[in-house]
């Protein structure tokens, strides 16, 4: 029975009539009075409407004089969205339009009149969808305003004084709420609608690329589009390059010159936006020919030519493209500064430029407007005629050319970057290229001269009489000489103007005096060893620092030099000008040493000398056959233990350049004949005088002294 009870009143009030809305006393479902069935009673919400429009009335006939004033404002406009609201609901949804049947042919005007079409219908569509989001945000401010008044409104108490007002504002904001959302229903059906039929015209576009029929008589009337836009382009170039070259010279000094010369900018604006569409409208032009004369010649016709037609507008239309960005922001920014100058300036002259300029920005944008839209329908020729040019080509052409265009806008990418100026000489701007042909030319110069010093070297080697030392000073000096005309030719070659190298060598001899005395000293030093000769590649020297060794190189910074201990040491060239430095081969290859020795007294000098002899002859090194060079044994000391002598022996060339081998060979040598002959090296002898022991003196104390020697 219980259940039944509940049943029975949901029944009821589901077909219970809601009650008419009051403003001072609203429910919280009092919108529920609005929601009908439209399809079976297509008039019940123009009655319930028309109902609360009585009501309302009623209730602003009873208000007090005294709120008249302010609550009529809120009646009037509830009433108005009341029937805002009622008029959006009745009206019929919008629906397709009939779909359209391809046709079997289409002339090249009816795929231009199709692509304009799609472009009309592509921008009503971009505006359904920016409508839309607009209305989705407007309804999510909608829906937090009426959730803010219903929240206001249930606080009020029955008595509240404001309790009507409040009741009219949380009225106002339900219908704004439905009105917004009817709305962005029907845009929405509206958006989906013209994707739809976007769709269709992508497919019948298409379809007619696939479809295209030409008639030969239409190529007279191209090639006179192509003429007048040809004309016109041409006369709008010369307006151009006069008017620039009148706003290069003008003065900008007093208002007046500023506006005018202001003015003058948006003039080539518009004037090169103006030029922009007739380039456009002759690549249409010219494309139509071309498309034309193609489909009429079938596969005979060769494509080569067309294809950079084809591609030769596309690129100019790409940098239209590009500037166009340029053109609406210079128009914008025009117009909003021509505005602000009207409403400030009181000189008649300077209004007048100021106006002048907002009907130049008129045109412009107009000019703007007119560009896009050809541009559009323009690509779409392209594509129609990209697509034959396609089909005649074959897939192995098609490959080819894909091939040869990638391959361009590769080597126009690389040669934009290459021909890009990274920074300024003067007034000479260097690029990438120019850096790399400069690097290149000094490359090839130290190639050239390394093989010349390669060459040098190898005739040092099959030529005995020819002296090394000058081969490799001659080497290096055309070393030096070709790097340096090298750097000259480099330079040349990137722009480098060497009438003005006064200037360059004013900041060179600056940077060389903050910073680069010391490579230059070096460097200087360097010259001075090579033309000097007092040290060639070969010798062998000794320096103040304790450095020894060979020298291998001499180059622009240091000398290389080899120890006999195989280190290579780099000694900058100046410590060879400013320090002392023994070169032992300087002049002659043969070298005389001293080497000392020691024997015991009492030893036969002669047995010495033929054994110190016959040591030096052991020794491979001692130079032999030279009479005024033989080895000689010389008495040198008394030393305090011994007798001391020196060999003097002169070595061959070889042995020079390693003296410490060379005196532990010859050490070694005569150490194994003093033994051999039985002579004696001594060790060092002291003599102890003892002149007192205890007390004792002399004789005295030897007793005392004689017990220890003894034990010892």
């Amino acid at each position: 029975m219980l259940a039944l009870l509940f049943y029975s009143q949901a029944v009821l009030a589901q077909n219970a009539t809601p009650k008419l809305p009051d403003p001072a006393g609203l429910d919280s479902n009092w919108w529920d009075y609005f929601i009908v069935d439209i399809k079976a009673d297509p008039q019940a919400l123009a009655v319930r409407i028309q109902s609360v429009e009585e009501k309302l009335e009623k209730v602003r006939a009873a208000i007090p004089r005294n709120q008249t004033e302010k609550l009529t404002p809120l009646f009037e406009s509830l009433i108005l969205r009341f029937a805002a609201y009622g008029k959006l609901k009745a009206a019929p949804p919008s629906s397709d339009p009939p779909a359209t049947i391809p046709a079997q042919a289409y002339s090249v005007e009816e795929i231009l009149e199709l692509a304009d079409t799609l472009r009309k219908v592509r921008l009503e569509h971009q505006i359904e969808a920016e409508q839309v989001k607009r209305l989705e945000k407007a309804l999510k401010n909608e829906q937090a305003e009426q959730t803010r008044r219903k929240l206001a409104y249930l606080e009020l108490s029955d008595t509240a004084p404001d309790r009507l007002e409040q009741g009219l504002l949380l009225m106002q904001s339900r219908v704004q709420l439905e009105i917004a959302s009817e709305q962005l229903k029907r845009r929405k059906v509206q958006r989906d609608q013209l994707a739809r039929r976007l769709s269709e015209l992508d497919k019948e576009l298409s379809i007619a690329f696939e479809r295209t029929k030409v008639d030969a008589g239409r190529i007279p009337f191209w090639e006179e589009q192509q003429r007048k836009a040809s004309t016109k382009l041409n006369a709008l170039n010369r307006q151009l390059t006069r008017l620039q070259i009148d706003q290069s010279s003008a003065l900008t000094n007093s208002p007046i010159e500023k506006a005018q010369a202001q003015l003058a900018t948006q003039k080539i604006v518009l004037l090169e936006t103006q030029a922009a569409h007739q380039q456009v409208l002759l690549a249409k032009a010219e494309w139509a020919v071309v498309g034309i004369r193609q489909i009429l010649s079938g596969k005979d016709r060769d494509t080569k030519a067309d294809r950079e037609l084809y591609r030769k507008h596309l690129e100019k239309i790409a940098e239209i493209v590009e500037r166009k960005q340029d053109w609406h922001r210079t128009t914008s920014l025009s117009r909003a500064a021509a505005s602000e100058n009207l409403g400030t300036t009181k000189d008649a002259a300077l209004f007048t430029m100021h106006e002048s300029r907002l009907v130049v920005a008129d045109e412009t944008e107009q000019a703007l407007r007119r560009l896009d839209e050809e541009l559009d329908t323009t690509a779409r020729l392209g594509e129609l005629l990209d697509r034959l040019l396609t089909k005649h080509e074959g897939r192995l052409g098609q490959g080819v050319q894909l091939a040869e265009d990638a391959a361009e806008k590769t080597w126009e990418t690389i040669k934009k970057l290459l021909t890009t100026s990274l920074f300024e000489i003067g007034e000479t701007p260097v690029t990438s290229l120019g850096l790399f042909r400069f690097m290149f030319i000094v490359f090839v110069a130290w190639l050239i001269s390394k093989l010349l010093r390669r060459g040098l070297q190898r005739v040092v080697q099959r030529r005995e009489t020819v002296s090394r030392a000058s081969v490799y000073t001659l080497g290096q000096v055309l070393h030096y000489f070709i790097l340096t005309m090298a750097v000259v030719v480099g330079l040349s070659s990137i722009g480098v103007d060497f009438t003005k190298f006064a200037l360059i060598a004013s900041a060179l001899g600056i940077g060389i005096g903050f910073g680069l005395q010391n490579l230059v000293s070096n460097f200087v030093a360097g010259l001075i060893i090579l033309f000097e000769k007092s040290l060639k590649a070969g010798d062998f020297v000794e320096l103040e620092s304790g450095v020894s060794g060979e020298v291998k190189e001499i180059n622009m910074r240091s000398t290389l030099i080899t120890t006999n201990d195989n280190v290579d040491i780099l000694v900058p060239n100046s410590e060879f000008v400013n320090g002392r430095v023994t070169n032992w081969t300087m002049r002659e290859v043969y070298r005389r040493v001293h080497i000392p020795f020691g024997v015991a007294y009492g030893t036969d000098k002669d047995l010495v000398r033929k054994s110190a002899l016959a040591a030096a002859d052991a020794v491979p090194w001692t130079l032999k056959g030279n009479k005024t060079r033989e080895p000689q044994v010389w008495f040198v000391e008394f030393g305090d233990s011994s007798l001391n002598f020196e060999l003097v022996v002169w070595l061959i060339p070889e042995a020079v350049k390693r003296p410490s081998a060379v005196q532990a060979a010859y050490l070694w040598e005569i150490e194994s004949q003093l033994k051999q002959a039985g002579i004696e090296i001594p060790f060092p002898q002291r003599d102890l005088h003892l002149r007192s022991v205890f007390g004792k003196k002399d004789e005295d104390a030897w007793p005392l002294i004689e017990p220890m020697t003894d034990k010892v």
